[in-house]
């Protein structure tokens, strides 16, 4: 059965749109259409999630790893004759929203099945630039809502308004930047390049390549917003 909403295509099938695990679900994955995660990073963001979705070309991936989506989203533009067929009994929301990226559109079919206390975008982080800074710009946009994080084969990144404590193993590399306006008060702990007081401009004043020195470590700051990217595969 197809239902039309505003544009918006859902094609409902016989299985449930998500999976429950003993009542509130707290964490989702995306499967974006960047270049695929590796499988066993891949299988262990969905052995701790309760909501796995593809957008778009995403599809393509899981099918590659053999996952099984709860709903495909996306304006299907990417997304191959092969995998629609592959995944026939899925629910897929067609939404033709120019407006907003596939990503996005994923992240709202999410978060009106919440509450989540985060969503972890897999495929993000690599392929096309555009798109890659696009999804860094999610992050900032929900920022509020829900904590989005982008993982990738190389690390993780998110961003943050308030004080960050960091429980990465001693050696981890983190590099973090100032998003929109300036950050000011920027005090850290346990970092091997200690600052205390800076103010954090993009382009201007950075922290790349810090390393933690002992956990927790803290970025500690008065006013603005924060990208941090931790490396765990340097």
């Amino acid at each position: 059965m197809l239902r039309s909403l505003r544009g918006i295509f859902l094609e409902r099938r016989s299985i449930p749109p998500y999976n429950e695990s003993g009542g509130t679900m707290r964490h989702a994955v995306i499967l974006a259409n960047g270049t695929p995660p590796a499988a066993a990073a891949f299988h262990r963001a969905l052995a701790r999630s309760t909501l796995f979705l593809c957008a778009d070309g995403g599809a393509n991936a899981a099918r590659a790893l053999g996952a099984r989506p709860a709903a495909i989203i996306g304006d299907f533009d990417s997304i191959t004759p092969e995998t629609l067929a592959h995944f026939a009994d899925v629910t897929k929301v067609r939404d033709q929203d120019e407006s907003r990226t596939d990503t996005e559109k994923a992240i709202e079919y999410a978060l009106a099945r919440g509450p989540f206390e985060e969503i972890t975008l897999l495929g993000a982080t690599s392929g096309r630039l555009d798109h890659v800074l696009g999804h860094v710009g999610l992050l900032q946009k929900y920022l509020g809502r829900v904590r989005l994080v982008m993982e990738g084969g190389d690390g993780r990144a998110y961003v943050a308004a308030g004080d960050i404590e960091l429980h990465c193993p001693r050696g981890t590399v983190v590099s973090f930047f100032a998003v929109g306006s300036p950050v000011e008060g920027v005090t850290t702990e346990n970092l091997r390049y200690p600052l205390e007081g800076r103010t954090f401009q993009l382009g201007i004043q950075d922290s790349i390549s810090n390393v933690v020195e002992s956990t927790p470590a803290w970025i500690r700051f008065e006013r603005g917003t924060l990208l941090v990217i931790e490396i765990t595969n340097p």
